[in-house]
């Protein structure tokens, strides 16, 4: 379950530099792109709950997470990248996942698939993404080098439920991306643990 060459954002660098270098040239605000991505997740939720339309739930999605390349590489542009910023940014991604998901739990609350309710498919989903991004985070604290590891990083989850959502089939989306994120925290957290083992001692 290691990274591979076709990681998402090394398949989409491309069109994020070519977003990027405009608005760094404009001296546009990472900051303000962040924010922005978090507008974008709000919006999603609305489409949802208002209309219930799940492609535009999808598109929406689906900038949220092209915005999220795109404030981290105008940092970079401009060399402004800082710990307020990385701060910032952390934040505002786990805002915009919580919104994301809650959209369709209040969208679908009394629906069941696979035996479970909606809501609960999505708390199951909020832990699962959370735990995901804790282990990386608590490993990398720890100055475990190889962290990068795992098929269900943040971007593959949200285009995944993107996939689903633009096909009408969000519902099975959110399994998907849940199970995902389960499969990646375990994995994580077992490497991750693996690497930090105390080497044994020699009598």
């Amino acid at each position: 379950m290691s990274p591979s060459r076709y990681r998402l954002r090394k398949i989409f660098r491309r069109p994020v530099l070519a977003v990027a270098r405009p608005l760094a040239s404009a001296n546009a605000s990472p900051s303000s792109i962040t924010y922005l991505a978090l507008f974008m997740s709000i919006m999603a939720f609305l489409s949802l709950n208002l209309n219930g339309i799940q492609w535009l739930y999808g598109v929406l999605v689906f900038l949220v997470g092209f915005l999220d390349g795109v404030d981290g590489a105008v940092a970079r542009l401009q060399e402004c990248a800082s710990n307020q910023g990385a701060f910032i940014d952390s934040v505002s991604d786990k805002l915009s996942e919580f919104v994301i998901l809650l959209a369709i739990a209040l969208a679908y609350p009394s629906q069941t698939i696979f035996t479970l309710s909606v809501p609960l498919w999505v708390l199951l989903g909020t832990v699962s993404w959370l735990m995901t991004s804790y282990t990386r985070s608590r490993a990398e604290a720890l100055e475990v080098e190889d962290i990068d590891v795992g098929l269900g990083a943040r971007s593959e989850r949200l285009m995944l439920l993107v996939i689903f959502a633009v096909l009408q089939l969000l519902l099975y989306g959110l399994v998907a991306v849940t199970l995902l994120g389960i499969l990646t925290a375990a994995y994580r957290f077992h490497h991750y643990s693996s690497l930090l083992q105390a080497p044994a001692v020699e009598l």
